[in-house]
């Protein structure tokens, strides 16, 4: 068996930041596969800039044309986040002190070379049920590449073990990710003459007072699984203005939410509506337009604690089990049927930042688990 630091060397020494082509990783990962003498597809499409993404799937067992049909999918996303030319040695992986330092070790190469190390090492002779490993594209940026796998019908799961860094401990829940682009339109005029414009700026403020009391409400409903235990809101990005004697004709920022497995991610977009249109209705912002832009709509996802997949990957029989607030492409896999979990090496604490790091001996013990799921599931 190939070592998974081995693996991780090589994979970290190709970039592959999402607004490249993750072609490079994608024909490394079929050269590894090739004398197992597995089977693969391709699934492949442009992104809004051009750029070429391929999704790909392999197999020990034929999958033929039509929709994989697979007992267990393990799944790991092929992108990073950008990298900042002051980090010099981002793809050349550095150990110090039992840690793996560059792009990716973490976040989530550490995990594809765990799960190119595990799947090459069992006998898929004896595996009854077929299991795939599924790598995507622009998981970073939306997870666009197992949207693209879901919108194709290109695969269902029973199970699905999808790789992001938990510090291997599983995952049987998580938040959705919500993104909304919000404009406010008022009118331009001299700000030595207020009252011939309508300020877009004091109307947002307006708006993002009624978004924080909004953020309050959403307390009541509560997943305790998860903590916090209810949907979250955040508005990161404000922009408005022209000049500082304008009286400012737009003004538009993003909202942020993170629905608990439990809600429905349009509930905060329909309540968002309401208070636009009794704001819309009072004397004194009458005549602002106000439009919403729903750029991400993602639900959460949530597994039995008593799931095979869930019991599959526990190192011990009561092993911690936990929920996660970031999001991953379980909720994916699950609206392709898939009973999910979440797991990898390495903590998400260091992940898209110089500090990135993976423990060595996370990606051995990562190699077991995912070798026992394998023959548990699919034997």
């Amino acid at each position: 068996m190939t070592r998974p630091q081995t693996l991780l060397q090589e994979l970290v020494a190709i970039p592959s930041v999402s607004s490249m082509s993750n072609r490079p990783v994608v024909e490394w990962i079929q050269r590894f596969i090739e004398p197992l003498g597995w089977h693969h597809r391709l699934f492949c499409y442009d992104d809004a800039a051009g750029v070429e993404k391929v999704n790909l799937v392999v197999s020990p067992q034929p999958m033929g044309d039509g929709r994989i049909e697979a007992e267990l999918a393990i799944v790991c996303h092929t992108d990073t986040v950008p990298f900042g030319a002051e980090w010099r040695e981002a793809t050349e992986l550095r150990e110090r002190d039992g840690m793996l330092h560059g792009c990716g070790a973490c976040d989530v190469k550490g995990f594809l070379a765990c799960m190119l190390a595990a799947a090459s090492s069992v006998s898929a002779r004896e595996m009854s049920k077929r299991f795939c490993l599924v790598f995507t594209a622009d998981e970073e940026v939306g997870c666009r590449g197992a949207r693209f796998l879901l919108e194709a019908d290109a695969i269902r799961a029973r199970y699905a073990i999808v790789g992001e860094p938990t510090s291997l401990t599983p995952a049987r829940a998580g938040k959705g990710y919500c993104l909304a682009s919000i404009k406010v339109i008022g009118r331009a005029a001299h700000s030595a003459f207020p009252e011939a414009g309508r300020s877009a700026i004091f109307a947002a403020a307006r708006l993002l007072r009624e978004i924080e009391a909004l953020a309050l409400e959403l307390m009541v409903e509560r997943n305790d699984a998860f903590s916090p235990p209810w949907t979250t809101l955040n508005v990161g990005e404000i922009r408005g203005g022209t000049a500082k004697n304008v009286v400012p004709a737009e003004c538009s920022f993003l909202l942020e939410w993170r629905p608990i497995s439990t809600q429905r991610p349009e509930v905060v977009l329909e309540r968002l509506r309401e208070v636009v249109r009794r704001l819309s209705s009072e004397e004194s912002l009458e005549g602002f337009e106000v439009q919403i832009e729903a750029l991400r709509m993602e639900g959460g996802f949530e597994t039995r604690i008593d799931s095979a997949v869930i019991q599959a990957v526990l190192k011990e029989t009561d092993s911690k089990i936990q929920t996660i607030s970031f999001g991953t492409e379980a909720p994916w896999l699950a609206r392709m049927g898939a009973e999910a979990v979440v797991i990898g090496p390495g903590s998400m604490l260091t992940a898209h930042s110089p500090r990135e790091c993976v423990p060595s001996g996370e990606l051995d013990e990562c190699v077991a688990i995912l070798r026992r799921a394998i023959e548990e599931l699919c034997s």
